[in-house]
């Protein structure tokens, strides 16, 4: 082999993280928890179920490989990551009628075996979005980004986004306790 094409393969396979030699496969529609409290209007509209995964596929392009599939996943080999949208809270009225939050858990199994969960929320500060499913695709889109960020070093009982910013309140709130 001659010494600029090794050093070409070496160069690319550099760039391959052990995270992304690992496929996770999700679902390329993510449903709600039948309590979730999300409106038909919401679930009909704003695209949720489909915009999650998308997002979470384009945002997990450097970090990990993702792979999107019809139907259930319970006979999927491999890494598979069971997502469900469990709390919906979007009155209508866009920014008019105040914040809105979703709240989604996770999964990660590996043939079979959950080897890693995760629970992610969401809020949207009241801002000049025209529509309440404007508001949410934002949201939608911050949880694709958590979700590909924690799937490239995925833990067991994670808590991210918002939930992340609470636990860190809760400490500083002990510690002023403490002191």
């Amino acid at each position: 082999m001659r010494p600029a094409a090794l050093l070409v393969t070496i160069v690319a396979v550099s760039w391959i993280s052990p995270a992304q030699a690992d496929t996770v496969t999700i679902a390329k529609s993510v449903p709600f928890a039948a309590d979730s409290g999300a409106s038909d209007n919401v679930k009909e509209e704003c695209e949720m179920q489909t915009r999650l995964p998308e997002y979470i596929r384009k945002e997990g392009k450097r970090k990990v490989d993702v792979e999107l599939a019809e139907g259930p996943l319970d006979d999927v080999a491999g890494k598979v990551l069971h997502l469900e949208i469990t709390n919906v809270f979007a009155p209508g009225g866009g920014a008019y009628s105040g914040s809105k939050s979703v709240i989604v858990a996770g999964e990660l199994k590996e043939d079979g075996a959950v080897i890693a969960s995760m629970t992610v929320r969401r809020h949207s500060l009241i801002g000049m979005m025209p529509g309440t499913c404007s508001i949410m695709k934002r949201i939608v889109k911050k949880l694709g980004e958590d979700i590909a960020t924690w799937l490239a070093a995925p833990t067991m009982d994670a808590e991210l986004g918002d939930l992340e910013d609470d636990e860190d309140d809760e400490d500083e709130s002990e510690e002023a306790q403490e002191g």
